[in-house]
């Protein structure tokens, strides 16, 4: 399903969701409007979670409960609701209402505790239950009381502020009972407690209780900070996950813990504890928790510059070749980052909008070998040749898909890939680690589908991977993707910002690659970005393992080989749109793992074996080929090649011995087993006088008698038609000599022809004779061959194999045909007629009637088909179509040489006016060398008529007569109106000019009239502009052509003037200051900084604004210096926060920026960002007033249109003011 049918299903959606809407009001208008309220409060609340609605779990469960109460209060009171018994019962109805809203209470109360209680997917560590020795009973004992704790302090149907308000006492002891279990514990079994006790549900169940003792932040602040040091990384990574599951936000503290534990830990161990929490297979990972869920600048950047500072330390350390501080398993690890695409790179889309444009394989089918690319990229080419158990990978996918609400769009693709994590029925492991997951968002998402541009997305995905950097400087990142979307750009975009980072990019091709989203080889080559397009994963582990240094090993390439052709077999044949999709696959990738078997044997390892293909003739079996009908007798799977024995007897004898087997068959049943006969295979043959294409171009060789052998062999070879038939001499002997006989023939010299293989040799004598005679060894007679018994194998692609066809002898029509007739049949194909061809329209140059083939020249493309009469369609013209043909009279021929191009004076209508031929090229008379040559590419000049310059000349045109051609041909289609439709309406305009010329000739005529001018200015006086020859302005404007006259200042002369050119009007551009854009920061030459907010389209007027002092600049184009990163004024975000530009120093190049808690900061450009309007909520948490715009809004009710410049900017009302003299 493309766009344009998923528009089609949108809009019928909205439109029908309108009409139920208009629907519903009229039946029922209060309660619609109750629900409509409340559907939209919905939707801010589930929009916005940066709101303080979300900042506690108690928050959001008081709003679902409200919502529920709301919701319910509608449905039961509203006079017009269909369940409105609340009217006739108000008891009932509030006890409805009570229900409904607690019901809601316990329901998001279960599922948050649901939430708390599940366990993270990462792979507890074994030797630390296995290394207890004693402590494991002391372990276990107090894991048990922790749990009974828990279970006493958690009930179920009571919330924990009332069981806390009834039972204070016994929650208070039993709380601090779990405190003191955390106290007393040693290291070891701290880390044990950790890892197997509901570590978040513990902590949200304590609570902090005011007089009554903080336990909650005692038992965090026990954790986190008093007994870290003890912690190991998976401790850590549980710790950190149960309080990003909890809500940083709704503990003030929450963040300075996590800080800690980050910058407690260092080197290698850091680089473990944020692996291991991007791979819990949730999406509570580290790109959430360090940009979402951590509000406080402060603490993010203390974080991201400890990372930092780490990341720079042990890249330094691994290029020094010093041992990391760490364990010795991630020494020896790739230190890579695979991130990669979901839709059309790991999953094929099935080209369904907008998920893909892949329809190659079936929907949600994993791609062949890609999940072993990924392990081997993991794995890189140190460590072992394994993935090991208890490693975790490196694997990101960046999606398009956009984020929603918590995780309702993540856990589908979480549970996608766990599914992919199951190891197959045949013992292969699947994905080889839990990837994480970088989504989009539903901005982009949204912008993507109404406008069908990539950039949002490709902007998106690059701001993903900025994160993603900043989180994981010491890795290297490939990218895998695919070009059916932004993601091409999005890579190119990663390179240029991060060219140390950023390693490698891998797109699969899912479209030509010249349809690639920004696709621009010229600039990627001077950028040095070399992205590797392939088309199946055996090709990218090829390309990765012949790089230097290499990305995998080769024996990984082995693997990844291997791996390709078992998922390949591991799709089901149901899922397969056709057997042709799947065998173009099957040979798509078998091209693939043969080149890369020539890599792996040049290397001395062991090759892969293809793809083996699905046979689907049984041997024994009668099929239909190319070459006429035969029986199976072998297969080769590797290559899909059945090996067919051909039947080339006469027709009649075919056809004779199927009746014969149809009529035994009816009378005698079929005996229990059939004996495999040694009779000659019964297909069809084409006689002399039915001859078809195939037959034309086939024919069959025997050597002479004296060379044959017990089993001699016949060449089946393509001729053309007018080769002699005979064999030659080099021919017979490439016959004896032939080691892979394509056509074999066995004949047993010995025996004597029956009565009926003479009467079958017979009626074969009468065929066009593509069978030369037999020569015996034994004898210098020479007798004809037994065509009976002859024996004829090919060798046939499975694709050309069709089911069986009896043969069955021509019709012949008995009825005699008159001596003379008046209707003589017309040729099929005519010269010039419009026809249908499986490469698209084309027009029939020639037809060889004797060939059977059509010489055609495509429209739409310069190319010329050699196609055969059943491939070639005439289009037929309709009676409807005759009407409005336009038909050409009929003039006479003109002579040899008297035409265009070889005469002077031809008037041609070129796209620069009228011209006349003034030096055409020799005639062949002249120039006898030219009567062979093609003249489409000679050089003919024009004399532009309709132009004059200065001197009363008229300017030279000098073009191709191809073009020359062309332009004729336009002019002649235009006038060619002939037709019946158009004679009429000459006939119409004529009368219509006579009676105007008549009553013209009656007034008199006004000589001091001015003359109208032909074209209109639009670039005022002094305009700067911009032209191809450089900036200038305009000094003058001729409206009898359209020309202005510029002055190119940006091109001095030697006396010190400028030069002058006479250009059009589509040849000028307004001029825009280098290197600025409209709405960015600019510095103009008065010292002040504002925002370019666009350029008067006709006068060339730079508008800046500069909003500190109330001011509106109109610029020409040099008083604008440069672009700057901030206006004076502009808020922006530094590393110690946010703050307003204050000044900026050009000398210098530095902003001094006033931070909002009170310090004066001096920065330069890099080190800060600018925040634009569009990121901030003006509005505040919901966003309402764009409703209240909507409806209210003074500036659309005016009646008047918004002035938009050239560069589609708006344009304010004093801007309008000063451009009002255009002319």
């Amino acid at each position: 399903m493309d766009r344009f049918f998923a528009m089609l299903i949108l809009l019928g959606v909205l439109v029908s969701l309108v009409l139920m809407i208009l629907a519903l009001f009229a039946v029922a208008p209060i309660v619609c409007t109750c629900l409509l309220s409340l559907v939209y409060t919905l939707y801010l609340f589930m929009a916005y979670e940066e709101s303080s609605f979300h900042h506690a779990q108690e928050y959001e469960n008081r709003f679902w409960t409200i919502f529920a109460l709301l919701f319910s209060t509608a449905i039961f009171f509203a006079k017009d609701s269909p369940f409105a018994f609340g009217q006739y019962s108000p008891s009932l109805g509030f006890l409805g209402v009570f229900l409904s809203s607690y019901a809601m209470h316990l329901y998001d109360r279960y599922m948050h505790r649901v939430a708390l209680s599940r366990q993270t997917k990462l792979r507890r560590s074994l030797s630390l239950s296995n290394g207890m020795g004693a402590h494991q009973a002391t372990a276990e004992e107090l894991l048990s009381k922790l749990n009974v704790c828990l279970r006493d302090i958690d009930q179920l149907l009571i919330p924990s502020t009332i069981n806390n308000f009834l039972n204070r006492r016994f929650v208070l002891k039993k709380e601090k009972e779990i405190i003191t279990i955390f106290v007393d514990c040693d290291a070891t079994t701290l880390n044990y407690l950790i890892c197997h006790v509901k570590l978040a549900l513990l902590v949200y169940k304590i609570k902090d209780h005011g007089f009554g003792g903080q336990h909650r932040t005692e038992l965090i602040k026990l954790i986190a900070v008093e007994r870290l040091a003890a912690l190991t990384v998976m401790s850590r990574v549980i710790v950190i996950h149960a309080l990003q599951v909890l809500k940083l936000r709704a503990n003030p503290r929450a963040e300075h813990w996590v800080r800690n534990i980050f910058l407690s830990t260092h080197g290698d161990d850091l680089s473990e504890v944020k692996t291991l929490t991007d791979a819990k297979g949730d999406y509570y990972g580290m790109s959430k928790l360090i940009y979402d869920d951590i509000k406080s600048e402060t603490v993010r950047q203390d974080i991201l510059t400890h990372i930092r500072k780490e990341g720079a330390m042990q890249v330094s350390r691994r290029q020094l070749g010093f041992p990391s501080r760490g364990p010795r398993r991630r020494q020896v690890m790739a230190w890579k980052k695979i991130l990669s695409d979901v839709d059309d790179t790991l999953l094929s889309s099935g080209g369904l909008y907008p998920a893909g444009i892949d329809k190659r394989y079936p929907r949600k089918v994993v791609y062949p070998g890609v999940l072993a690319f990924y392990r081997e990229l993991d794995l890189g080419t140190t460590g072992p040749e394994d993935w090991p158990d208890q490693r975790v990978g490196n694997l990101v996918f960046l999606s398009a898909r956009p984020h929603v609400y918590k995780d309702m769009s993540e856990k589908s693709n979480f549970a996608k890939f766990e599914k992919l994590r199951v190891t197959g029925a045949d013992g292969r492991r699947g994905m080889h680690t839990t990837p994480s997951l970088l989504a989009g968002d539903l901005a982009s998402g949204s912008q993507y589908i109404a406008t069908n541009d990539f950039q949002p997305l490709a902007v998106k995905k690059f701001d993903n991977f900025k994160r993603y950097v900043s989180i994981y400087p010491e890795y290297s990142h490939i990218f895998v993707c695919d070009n059916g979307q932004g993601d091409v750009h999005a890579g190119e975009m990663m390179h240029d910002n991060f060219p140390y980072e950023f390693q490698s990019m891998y797109v699969h091709v899912v479209q030509a690659i010249p349809r690639t989203y920004g696709y621009a080889p010229e600039r990627w080559r001077e950028k040095e970005f070399f992205p590797c397009f392939f088309t199946t994963y055996p090709e990218a582990a090829l390309h990765a393992a012949t790089q230097d240094p290499p990305l995998i090993r080769i024996t990984g390439l082995q693997r990844v080989c291997a791996d390709a052709v078992r998922d390949f077999d591991a799709i089901p044949s149901k899922k397969w749109q056709s057997s042709k999709q799947k065998a173009d696959r099957r040979a798509e990738l078998n091209q693939a793992i043969w080149r890369a078997n020539q890599f792996l044997l040049a290397n001395d390892v062991h090759t892969v074996d293809l793809v083996q293909a699905e046979r689907l003739w049984k041997d024994g079996e009668k099929v239909k080929t190319p070459y006429g009908n035969g029986v199976v007798r072998d297969f080769n799977p590797e290559f899909d090649l059945y090996t067919v024995d051909l039947d080339w007897r006469p027709l009649d004898v075919q056809v004779n011995e199927h009746l014969l087997n149809v009529k035994e068959e009816a009378i005698r049943p079929k005996p229990p087993v059939i004996e495999k006969r040694t009779s000659m295979p019964l297909e069809t043959v084409v006689e002399s006088d039915e001859v078809t294409e195939d037959d034309q171009g086939v024919q069959v060789m025997t050597p002479t008698r004296s060379r044959l052998r017990p089993q001699q062999t016949l060449v089946v070879s393509v001729m053309s038609p007018n080769r002699r038939k005979e064999p030659s001499a080099d021919e017979e002997a490439r016959v004896n000599n032939a080691v892979i006989p394509l056509v074999s023939q066995s004949n047993d010299s010995k025996s004597k022809p029956s009565n009926r293989d003479i009467k079958n040799a017979t009626s074969a004598a009468s065929d066009s004779s593509t069978i030369s005679s037999v020569s015996s060894d034994e004898s210098n007679t020479e007798e004809k061959p037994d065509q009976t018994k002859m024996k004829v194998t090919a060798t046939v692609s499975g694709r050309s194999l069709s089911k069986f066809i009896p043969p069955s002898l021509p019709a012949v029509n008995k009825k005699p045909s008159p001596l003379f007739s008046f209707w003589v049949p017309g040729p099929k194909f005519v010269s010039g007629d419009k026809c249908t061809t499986p490469y698209g329209p084309a027009t029939v140059l020639e037809h060889r009637v004797e060939e059977k083939i059509i010489v055609a020249e495509m429209i739409g493309w310069s190319a010329r088909a050699y196609l055969n009469e059943a491939d070639v369609k005439v289009i037929k013209e309709g009676l409807l179509a005759s009407f409005f043909r336009r038909q050409q009279s009929i003039t006479e021929p003109v002579p040899k040489y008297q035409h265009f191009p070889y005469v002077k004076g031809t008037i041609i209508r070129t796209p620069f006016g009228d011209a006349e031929i003034v030096v055409p090229i020799p005639t062949p008379d002249e120039d006898p060398t030219n009567q062979l040559r093609d003249h489409s590419n000679d050089i003919i000049t024009l004399n532009l008529t309709s132009w004059m310059l200065a001197n009363g000349s008229h300017p030279k045109l000098h073009a191709t007569v191809k073009n020359c051609r062309q332009w004729k041909e336009i002019k002649g289609n235009k006038a060619s109106t002939d037709g019946l439709f158009s004679a009429f309406g000459r006939f119409v305009s004529s009368i219509d000019r006579e009676i105007k010329g008549r009553l013209g000739s009656q007034k008199p005529k006004d000589e001091g009239a001015a003359a109208v001018p032909k074209f209109k200015q639009y670039y005022q006086i002094s305009a700067a502009v911009a032209t191809d020859f450089g900036n200038g302005r305009v000094v003058s404007f001729r409206d009898i052509d359209g020309f202005y006259c510029v002055s190119l200042s940006s091109w001095p002369l030697a006396n010190g003037q400028h030069p002058v050119a006479w250009l059009r009007g589509l040849d000028i551009r307004i001029q825009v200051a280098k290197g600025c854009k409209e709405g960015y920061p600019v510095l103009t030459n008065l010292g002040v900084t504002g925002i370019f907010e666009s350029v008067q389209a006709t006068t060339g007027i730079h508008i800046v604004t500069a909003h500190p002092l109330r001011m509106v600049l109109y610029l020409q184009p040099d008083a604008i210096v440069r672009p700057l990163k901030a206006a004076v004024g502009e808020v922006v975000q530094t590393a110690f926060g946010e703050g307003t530009v204050q000044r900026y120093d050009i000398g210098n190049e530095t902003y001094e920026i006033r931070a909002n808690w009170g310090a004066t900061i001096f920065s330069k450009a890099e080190t800060f960002d600018r925040l634009r309007d569009s990121i901030r909520d003006k509005d505040g948490y919901f966003g309402i007033d764009w409703l209240l715009r909507f409806f209210f809004d003074p500036s659309k009710s005016n009646g008047k249109e918004e002035t938009r410049s050239r560069s589609n900017s708006l344009v304010s009302g004093s801007v309008r003011s000063q451009s009002g003299s255009r002319t």
